[in-house]
């Protein structure tokens, strides 16, 4: 059997703001030396999914065998971590928990900070990177475009890419394209041949479509 290349443990960090939540984690960490890019992982839906969601697993260990530090959690409420549902009211405060959690790594490397969001957890990145200079780059899967219509507070206007499936219900791309469209700085696109919604069954092209962007983006200096 091949070692892995990554360590996964369970971890415990409190959300910011007051009063604070004990949420749960898993912290991937890489066997590699030198400074690790950090990537923190936002599951979908609380109501109905968590941090073991196959995709948000997926990611996270790719992400590990890369040499990076990857850190999903659970957004209050749901599995053990502490604290009432908000649907998107204060869940942002367990983004900027969570950030900093991974940070406090000792090999993280503070100038490459990536936040990943599938879904409920696309918006909720939305709603916190641009408020947060630590973040330097986002992706967002399958959007909920829905939770979009009234705006966003501030842009987000450092590197993006929002990924969707081809006959993804709830972030099809006839609606995200156009909402990509107005986005301010760099952003793209990439389309998941197949694909729904939760990336059921695709979860490997959609892991190698993301993967592929961070590894270009980590290596390109002051981005």
């Amino acid at each position: 059997m091949t070692a892995l290349t990554w360590i996964e443990r369970p971890i415990t960090f409190h959300s910011k703001g007051q009063p604070a939540c004990l949420l749960e984690g898993v912290l991937h960490e890489p066997n590699g030396t030198g400074p690790a890019p950090v990537v923190v992982l936002c599951h979908p839906q609380p109501a109905s999914a968590d941090m073991n969601d196959a995709l948000t697993v997926a990611l996270a260990r790719r992400l590990g065998e890369m040499n990076m530090v990857a850190l999903r959690f659970n957004f209050r409420g749901v599995g053990k971590s502490q604290g009432p549902q908000t649907d998107g009211r204060l869940e942002p405060l367990d983004l900027a928990g969570a950030i900093g959690a991974a940070l406090s790594y000792p090999r993280a490397n503070s100038a490459k900070v990536c936040v990943i969001g599938h879904g409920f957890g696309a918006y909720i990145a939305l709603l916190y990177a641009p408020f947060d200079p630590r973040v330097r780059t986002l992706v967002a899967i399958s959007l909920p475009l829905f939770r979009t219509t009234s705006g966003f507070p501030r842009a987000f206007e450092r590197p993006k890419l929002f990924v969707t499936g081809e006959f993804d219900e709830v972030c099809p791309r006839h609606k995200l394209e156009p909402f990509v469209e107005q986005q301010r700085g760099p952003k793209g696109i990439k389309v998941i041949t197949g694909a729904r919604y939760l990336m059921r069954g695709y979860e490997q092209a959609t892991v190698t479509a993301i993967t592929k962007y961070i590894k270009t983006w980590a290596t390109m200096p002051g981005v």
